[in-house]
């Protein structure tokens, strides 16, 4: 297996991830800008601290996600669409070429999820975003290509999945509603 054409013990520092759910301590007292800056951890080799090189790609990747004013802020002050942004920030700190995502919208609000969608699309004119979702709606407006996966995996060059799609990856029936424009569609229930 390779990923970016090397093993991946070797492109590891090229891959960014953001976990469903990032687990920290609640109690122990770390600043955001902590928390982005051990996305440097592995650029920065056997010296004690962080260089000058690694406190500007935390604060540019504090900016990306619009955090830049929360860096002296700890990290459980926020609110959970707030720490989805730093954390992102974190894996951006890597400077990666892929920046996979577990479920990124897990347990944030609608408002939240679309402004944290506009932030992926921004994002995603750099580098290459992989998403891993259970939210077939985000797949019928935010994404270029799809990747169903159960026991096989099973890619549309479509961004349109079809309720037949859905029912030949995962072998069950389903129910599809289309989100936004023009019109939600529900089938006839018994």
């Amino acid at each position: 297996m390779t990923a970016l054409g090397q093993p991946p013990s070797k492109s590891r520092g090229k891959i960014g991830y953001v976990p469903q759910h990032a687990r920290y301590d609640k109690d122990f007292p770390i600043s955001v800008r902590d928390i982005v800056l051990m996305g440097r951890l592995s650029h920065r080799g056997q010296t004690p601290s962080y260089s000058g090189e690694d406190r500007e790609v935390a604060t540019q990747a504090l900016k990306a996600v619009d955090m830049l004013d929360y860096g002296q802020r700890q990290i459980n002050d926020l609110s959970g669409g707030q720490r989805q942004r730093v954390f992102i920030a974190r894996a951006l700190a890597v400077k990666p070429q892929i920046l996979l995502l577990d479920e990124p919208t897990a347990g944030i609000d609608m408002k939240v999820q679309t402004n944290l969608y506009d932030l992926l699309a921004d994002l995603n004119r750099d580098m290459t975003i992989i998403i891993v979702t259970h939210d077939i709606g985000v797949v019928s407006s935010r994404v270029r290509r799809v990747a169903c996966l159960n026991h096989r995996l099973i890619i549309h060059d479509e961004k349109q999945l079809t309720k037949e799609d859905i029912e030949e990856t995962y072998q069950c029936p389903v129910e599809l509603i289309a989100h936004g424009l023009p019109h939600r569609v529900f089938e006839e229930h018994e």
